[in-house]
């Protein structure tokens, strides 16, 4: 057998495809039938690993395609080499993305040959509500990729008022939304980034509060 013959025989025996064509840009396509459970494919067949706090984690996480693994690292991938970080977000996703291990993409649902695979990204973003327009077109599609809260979810949530109300809604609306796609994971990052808001503006309004205060006469 040529060289050639091989290589062309085991290239055709991947479970996906790469292609254009797809939500968006290049995307992963199913060659085969795959059932819930199943692994689709591995998130970066070529990677590096760096420690959670190296700065290098910070610079590459401005890409969006590095992954926190369950053993405290960052999976960073070789995007010279394909793998599951080309899979596009869906508001219907048929897989997920899993951290475990070196990261996989896994099948949730009946995925077809010739189907585009794809998984909920589950960004959530701070004072920037249009930041990621959604292009999935899955029936009930968000609009939007990211979720975002803002300085003022922050300062109402906790409030008995009618901002406060709308918040709450909103957010439970969410919830309802990540419990049916079976991503209840980023309900707490929801919660962490609200947290994390409210200290903020608290620490702002502290310091504002002690700029303007009375005069020493």
């Amino acid at each position: 057998m040529k060289k050639g013959q091989a290589r062309k025989a085991m290239f055709s025996a991947s479970p996906v495809q790469y292609r254009e064509q797809s939500i968006a840009g290049r995307g992963v396509f199913a060659r085969k039938r795959f059932e819930p459970g199943e692994v689709v494919v591995a998130y970066a067949p070529k990677q590096r690993r760096v420690d959670v706090n190296d700065p290098e984690a910070f610079v590459a996480a401005e890409t969006k395609l590095t992954l926190l693994s369950d053993d405290g690292s960052v999976i960073i991938p070789d995007t010279s080499v394909p793998g599951g970080w080309l899979c596009n977000h869906s508001c219907h996703p048929n897989a997920a993305i899993y951290s475990s291990g070196q990261g996989r993409i896994q099948c949730v649902r009946t995925i077809l040959p010739g189907e585009e695979v794809t998984i909920f990204y589950g960004w959530v973003s701070e004072n920037e509500p249009g930041r990621d327009p959604c292009r999935c077109g899955a029936p009930g599609c968000r609009g939007t990729i990211n979720f975002d809260v803002s300085d003022a979810d922050a300062q109402n949530f906790a409030r008995n008022t009618a901002e406060g109300e709308a918040v709450r809604r909103r957010l439970e609306a969410y919830a309802a939304f990540l419990r049916a796609i079976g991503q209840e994971q980023v309900i707490e990052t929801v919660a962490d980034k609200l947290r994390e808001l409210e200290r903020r503006v608290r620490a702002r309004t502290a310091v504002e509060t002690s700029d303007t205060g009375p005069g020493v006469g």
